[in-house]
């Protein structure tokens, strides 16, 4: 997604959902793990976005949130 737009807190809000059914289909401990990190990440974003309509996060965790997405497109999640 090299054409990714923050587009704010709606953006971050899709990626939980994805992570949050990717974690419920997981069932390797690590992956797991793993994903309840990306998890409570997005979730803090998420608090920090939605609270300041200025607030942007950091561009990695934009480059992370771009992935999420563009994994979620291609696995169909809205």
């Amino acid at each position: 997604m090299s054409d990714f737009e923050y587009a704010g807190p709606a953006d971050i809000d899709r990626a939980i959902a994805y992570l949050v059914a990717l974690d419920d289909q997981q069932r390797n401990a690590l992956a797991v793990i793993e994903i309840d990190q990306a998890i409570d990440e997005a979730q803090a974003e998420f608090v920090k976005a939605t609270a300041d309509a200025d607030y942007r996060p950091s561009d990695d965790f934009l480059s992370r949130l771009s992935g999420y997405l563009e994994k979620a497109a291609d696995a169909g999640t809205p």
